[in-house]
């Protein structure tokens, strides 16, 4: 299995369950030991999962993203009334963050 099926296949596991452990993700991709660790490991690194011991869970809930994102978006139109250039960048930098964030965790 192509390295791309078996990480989308490990995201799949987890959508499923709360976490799995790394028998369990050698069993649902056919992948060694070795090779399940190391794809764990990259999918941590992306921020795709979080590695624990002896397998991996959902990656945590980003706290207030979408709040930041509606907060900066509203900075936005009050820099744009009050023809404030460098606060709209200010707030353009923030909302893009934000989502930013919004879509690692999805």
């Amino acid at each position: 299995m192509l390295p791309a099926l078996r990480h989308q296949r490990i995201i799949e596991l987890l959508a499923q369950r709360e976490y799995v452990t790394l028998t369990e993700v050698r069993d649902a991709t056919g992948a060694s030991l070795a090779t399940t660790r190391r794809d764990l490991a990259r999918l941590a690194t992306s921020g795709a999962i979080t590695r624990i011991r002896g397998g991996a869970t959902r990656p945590p809930a980003p706290r207030g993203e979408t709040r930041l994102l509606v907060a900066s978006v509203a900075r936005v139109r009050t820099a744009l009334a009050r023809s404030d250039l460098n606060g709209v960048e200010r707030a353009l930098y923030q909302a893009l963050d934000a989502c930013e964030r919004l879509r690692r965790a999805q």
